[in-house]
């Protein structure tokens, strides 16, 4: 059953080496709250948090934005 009150934004951890720390999900009052992996999969948030991008990933893509 999907947690319909949280959604995955993106992953916090160490991209270089694939090491996944946390998943940052956000609720529908725009609170965040970061998560660690199993609890994320446990409270059947979605999406699937490997399919999420990096947090490095979106502050260049705002970066980009911005230029």
């Amino acid at each position: 059953m999907a947690n319909r009150n949280y959604r995955g934004i993106y992953l916090i951890g160490d991209k270089v080496k694939s090491l996944i720390t946390h998943v940052q999900v956000i609720d529908f009052n725009g609170n965040g709250n970061p998560l660690r992996p199993h609890e994320y999969v446990t409270r059947g948030i979605k999406p699937d948090y490997k399919t999420l991008p990096w947090r490095e990933d979106i502050k260049a893509s705002r970066a980009q934005l911005k230029s």
